[in-house]
């Protein structure tokens, strides 16, 4: 079927503009998954949807695999979401057509089958509509991280200010700063703080101010462990919980036990409470500059006392020796 077939639109786009439930992207969702007579849907080339780069940092192989077995078996079942590429878009000189807003996953399984169309429904949407049908859908799918999530939040935030992520940051640090120092801020930043706020209790995401602390704590991560994270070798509490590890050693053998034998946090915690005591007690064995010092003076007297110098009256000798007796004993009066 040619991608120019004239198509009557759904709902979709009047739910996910409205103030989102779950339930409610839910629906929208299931009406694309589990199209009724109502939808209309088109055979798509494969080759002319291009895809950006998605919220989900990390797909696995192996949902990508059973997708593969479900469509063999079952044959291809609902539908991608797609909108039309804008008339500036760099992507129409390469050949695409349409930019996919979800479904991903299934694109990719039905390439790998080596399938050249696929089913999908074309709605016209702006770009703040793509980022919002695709952040909802990955939140009812639960398959963002939590790191995913929080990224997802900042750009709704700048897209509902029509401001960019970094600039977000930026008013969520003066909020911080503003609470700290007992200092005021502007109305208009007051209105922004308000909006992101919504965006938050639209999805059960908590406070700005504990929004704002993980997003610190996820952007701070060492690029070992954020890596693990992006490709899901391990989960975003783990992540953090060992990523205020300063010892890259140490951090190396955690990450890698981590991966393999995926032990609860309270393990993680116990064994960090391990390498953290075996290293106090190393430093307590390794000699300090003093007791080196007063090593060699002991080991000099040994082999003194093994020799003739003191088996002989001398009198020098003898007042080195009480020399020696003194300074030992101001030493004791130190402890």
């Amino acid at each position: 079927m040619n991608s120019a077939t004239k198509l009557r639109s759904t709902s979709m786009v009047g739910n996910i503009l409205g103030n989102l439930t779950s339930e409610d992207t839910a629906q929208t969702i299931a009406s694309v998954e589990n199209p009724i007579a109502d939808n209309f849907f088109v055979e798509l080339p494969i080759a002319e949807i291009w895809r950006p780069k998605q919220q989900r940092l990390f797909f696995d192989p192996q949902e990508i695999e059973k997708l593969k077995i479900a469509i063999q078996e079952e044959g291809f079942r609902g539908a991608v979401l797609v909108t039309s590429l804008p008339p500036n878009s760099e992507a129409l000189s390469q050949g695409f057509k349409y930019e996919l807003v979800f479904g991903a996953s299934r694109v990719t399984a039905c390439e790998e089958l080596d399938h050249e169309v696929i089913r999908a429904e074309i709605q016209e949407l702006t770009p703040q509509q793509v980022r919002r049908i695709r952040f909802d859908e990955n939140m009812v799918r639960k398959n963002l991280n939590a790191f995913e999530v929080l990224l997802g939040y900042l750009e709704l935030m700048a897209d509902e200010a029509e401001t960019t992520p970094d600039v977000v940051e930026q008013e969520l640090n003066q909020m911080s700063n503003s609470a700290k120092r007992g200092n005021g801020i502007s109305e208009d930043i007051k209105t922004r703080l308000e909006t992101y706020q919504a965006i938050l209790d639209r999805y059960n995401g908590g406070k700005l101010t504990s929004f704002r602390t993980k997003l610190i704590k996820f952007r701070s991560l060492p690029d070992d462990v954020r890596q693990a994270l992006d490709t899901g070798q391990i989960d975003a509490s783990k992540a953090l919980e060992i990523g205020g590890v300063k010892d890259d050693e140490d951090r190396d053998d955690l990450l890698s036990w981590i991966i393999d034998v995926n032990p609860p946090v309270k393990e993680i915690r116990q064994a960090k409470r391990q390498q953290a005591e075996s290293k106090n007690t190393a430093k307590e064995k390794k000699p300090s500059p003093n007791m080196k010092r007063a090593t060699t003076a002991v080991d000099g007297l040994s082999l003194l006392l093994k020799g003739d110098v003191l088996r002989k009256k001398n009198k020098q000798v003898g007042t080195i020796l009480d020399q020696i007796n003194d300074l030992v004993a101001q030493l004791q009066e130190l402890t």
